[in-house]
């Protein structure tokens, strides 16, 4: 199995908390269309012969592509990757750019999983991050696109904002998971050094959410999904009628995926491969039959960290034995000893295996960083 995932790097404006690669400048689209079906071409052997099960349309905002320019990658992709034909293949969209229209082309592409940056229906919280659609348009964008025949729908949400009340945010969890919706992924707001929240945050604009409301709106999170039947099955996923994101379920078993565009990842075997984010360069670049990427080898003990975060990152956890049979006994030892430094309220091992409670999971970046070599 491998997944491919393409960095669309075009906004019509930058959010407030967005630290993503992205630009305004659509006047290059089709140079970088043409940059991206090069790259694609370029990049044609790396998956080898293995099967192609997911492919994720990332940004930016991919709903900027028009669907001519759409179906200029899917032609491309077919044409050189081993494609299954139940593969998922995700395409991320702002609500303001799903107009009835849109989606009724969009579903005539190979586009099978909806992923809608609706982010909250509050309005004023909507014009904090500033977000071009409001409430309503977010609430129609999932109808409309139901309407348009799509049944695997997902909704990012997000929490952890100063002004955010408790029970609004249960209240806005409640409304949207009343849609026809199948998975929420629901994010704490992260404050990212370059963004406008950051600089606001220096200039003594506004304040951090303290960290006793963070962790009661993470408890509403998980009180509201599972009343309406989601199951969480990572620290901000969830999932309901078994409608987990295969993509990004894969980049916790460190499972290989190509990453094409500027900005993009890519791993595979023991390497990371970083496209630099850079538009005009990337442009040049693969029309010229180059592409400039940055590789970083991982050592042992690098892999041995990666798999310590991405398993704890999931409900699941690390699955010990396989653990052992990967690293030794030595490792297997030295990390539950590692463990054994923890509160007890952060932890369980069952079955095997090793995962965060709750509590845990919402103070995971830490346990993690415990637990590294």
């Amino acid at each position: 199995m491998s997944g491919i995932y393409i960095h669309i790097p075009f906004c019509k404006s930058k959010c407030s908390y967005c630290d993503f690669y992205s630009v305004a400048n659509s006047a290059i689209r089709a140079d970088f269309i043409k940059a991206l079906t090069k790259e694609i071409e370029i990049r044609k052997d790396e998956l080898k012969d293995q099967k192609t099960e997911t492919i994720y349309f990332g940004g930016g905002t991919p709903s900027q592509l028009n669907i001519y320019e759409l179906n200029i990658i899917f032609q491309k992709l077919y044409s050189v990757f081993n494609i299954s034909g139940d593969c998922e293949i995700s395409f991320e969209a702002n609500p303001d750019d799903l107009d009835v229209e849109y989606l009724q082309n969009l579903k005539q592409t190979p586009v099978n999983r909806l992923s809608i940056g609706i982010q909250s229906i509050d309005d004023r919280i909507l014009k904090i991050m500033r977000r071009r659609h409001n409430a309503a348009e977010a609430v129609g964008a999932v109808e409309n696109s139901i309407k348009a025949g799509f049944e695997n729908i997902s909704i990012d949400m997000i929490y952890g904002i100063e002004s955010l009340k408790e029970k609004q945010w249960e209240n806005d969890l409640k409304n949207v998971l009343q849609l026809p919706v199948t998975h929420l992924s629901a994010y704490h707001l992260g404050i990212e050094e370059g963004t406008l929240l950051y600089r606001k945050l220096k200039e003594g604009k506004i304040n951090k959410t303290d960290e006793k409301s963070s962790f009661r709106q993470y408890e509403i999170l998980l009180e509201t999904t599972r009343e309406y039947g989601f199951e969480q099955y990572e620290i901000s996923n969830f999932a309901k009628d078994c409608k987990i994101s295969k993509h990004n379920s894969a980049y916790w078993t460190r499972t290989e995926y190509l990453g094409i565009g500027p900005s993009a990842h890519s791993f595979t075997g023991n390497k990371r491969i970083i496209n630099p984010p850079d538009v005009k360069n990337y442009i040049i670049n693969c029309n010229n039959g180059l592409l400039q990427s940055e590789t970083d080898t991982l050592s042992v003990t690098d892999i041995l960290n990666e798999t310590i975060m991405l398993g704890l990152r999931t409900v699941k956890g690390i699955n010990l034995a396989s653990f052992l049979e990967k690293f030794g006994y030595e490792e297997h030892y030295s990390l539950l000893k590692r463990t054994e430094s923890l509160n007890p309220g952060y932890y369980k091992i069952s079955d095997n295996h090793l995962y965060l409670t709750p509590v845990g999971m919402f103070v995971s970046d830490n346990i993690i960083s415990t637990l590294f070599i």
